[in-house]
């Protein structure tokens, strides 16, 4: 094949790179860093915010029979062991979004049994409100040491002043299947769920905040429902996959201008 007929190789995004796809943006960065997301969110205003951050349990080698790189890769910050560790660290990423909320708003933050009272005195230490937890169920178990194998995942569910919810009700349990593979992330969630919660709080055309955005799937679902989502991801190579996973399925690629 002549040169002139190769596909010329995909931009990459580097640390630091702030990308706009469509109605979003893919920020390369750390959301414990104030500059950065104020760089990041600028004017805008951020009606939920909902993010799966490392859950402090080293969840990729408690996984067997990951081959796959994408799959493979140690999630950034998932070694922190200490509650009081971890409680600072939920802390740190939620101060610099806060200023940016809306008045009414609320927050879905996805954890583990582990580490959730640690989860629930960072997000108080914040100055928000914790005010119900949910529970996924999914329809098969998750590898580890346990006696009994974790079958669920918490979400805290909470918000900041004061918040809104558009659905009369729902229920505190949600069943949701998860695929038993997740090619593109170890934590992947489904975006069936995901398009559930957003539904439950925003409206068409408002912001949803995801700083551990991983594969974006969050992203996924406010495409699909109209919102735009501001994401944020340290990894360079997930910021790389979330590019490629918008472009294969909406046929969405990254604006030339870079902010």
């Amino acid at each position: 094949m002549k040169n002139s007929q190769r596909e010329k190789p995909k931009k990459s995004i580097k640390y630091g790179d702030v990308i706009q796809i469509g109605n979003h943006l893919l920020a390369c960065g750390d959301a414990r860093d104030t500059r950065f997301v104020q760089r990041v969110i600028d004017n805008r205003k951020i009606h939920l915010i909902c993010t799966d951050p490392p859950y402090g349990v080293k969840l990729v080698e408690l996984k067997a029979g990951f081959s796959d790189l994408k799959k493979n890769k140690k999630i950034l910050n998932d070694d922190i062991f200490s509650e009081s560790q971890y409680a600072k660290f939920t802390y740190d990423w939620l101060v610099p979004i806060i200023p940016h909320l809306t008045n009414k708003n609320a927050a879905y933050i996805f954890n583990s049994d582990k580490m959730l009272f640690a989860l629930r005195e960072g997000m108080e230490r914040a100055g928000m409100k914790f005010s119900q937890l949910l529970i996924w169920i999914k329809n098969h178990q998750v590898v580890g040491r346990k006696d009994y194998l974790p079958a669920h995942e918490l979400i805290a569910y909470g918000w900041y002043g004061t918040h809104q919810f558009h659905k009369a009700k729902d229920r505190s349990v949600l069943f949701c299947p998860k695929p038993n593979k997740s090619p593109l992330h170890p934590t992947q969630k489904p975006v069936s769920l995901l398009r559930r919660l957003i539904l439950n709080n925003t409206k068409v055309g408002d912001t949803v905040y995801d700083c551990f955005a991983g594969s974006g799937s969050t992203g996924i679902a406010c495409e699909q429902t109209k919102r735009s989502c501001i994401m944020i991801e340290r990894d360079e190579a997930y910021c790389q996959t979330i590019m490629d996973r918008f472009e294969r399925l909406f046929g969405i690629k990254e604006s030339n201008k870079r902010i």
